[in-house]
Parts: structure tokens; sequence; C-alpha cells
């Protein structure tokens, strides 16, 4: 099921945060130059990239090249999370001005044994 995430792009550095305002996080996990916020349900609660031009243009799918200026006009995004037994599928939709949109597929682990960073 597709949901409404907020984000927040910082040009200067190139970051993109995307996150659910309805959910808390308690804990992170850092994939390279992506971080994934866990709730203490260990969902997703929100996807931070790092080098997000660079991030997204290598994991795009559909040709339209996601550059900083593009991210600097960037709407709304949309985020699509499907469980897996051991990661989770989250489809990532990007909305710009015309009509434009951005979709990619990210893979990440899931949180399945106790974690020390989500004792806390």
């Amino acid at each position: 099921m597709l949901r409404k995430f907020k984000f927040d792009y910082d040009p200067d550095n190139d970051s993109l945060f995307l996150y659910d305002p309805k959910s808390k996080s308690k804990a992170s996990v850092e994939l390279d130059d992506l971080i994934i916020d866990y709730n203490s349900r260990k969902e997703i609660t929100g996807i931070e990239m790092l080098n997000a031009s660079a991030f997204l243009k290598d994991v795009g799918c559909n040709g339209f090249a996601v550059t900083r200026e593009a991210l600097r006009e960037l709407k709304g995004c949309k985020v699509d999370i499907m469980p897996r037994s051991s990661f989770f599928v989250v489809k990532l939709i990007l909305l710009f001005k015309p009509n434009r949109q951005f979709a990619a597929p990210v893979i990440v682990p899931s949180v399945k044994a106790p974690s020390p960073a989500l004792a806390y």
C-alpha cells in the first residue's frame, strides 16, 4: 500500500530524507549512503539518502535523471514498503512537476532478532 511520506532535501549536502510523520524512529541502520530508521515494532519509519542524486541515479529504472536541481523542485513522495522474510522491498516514488515521477525499488534488511540498536 502506497503511503504518503514527508520529505526534506538539503541541496548543500545533497541529502534526501523521507519520513512517516505519524511514526517515531527508535533506531537507525546505516548501509553505505542509505540510513534506515525503524520504530520499536521494527517497521521502517524513515529513509535518508546521502549523496541522493548519485544514489537515485544508480537505482533508477525509468530514465528520468534525478539531479540536485530536480531534487530542489521535489513536490511529493510516496513509499510502498513490502515486507519479505528477511528484507523489505521499498518502492520509492518521487513526484515532480509537470506530472513527472521517478520510481525506484530499494532492498533493505528487516530486523528480526533483538538488535542492540533497538534495545534502548
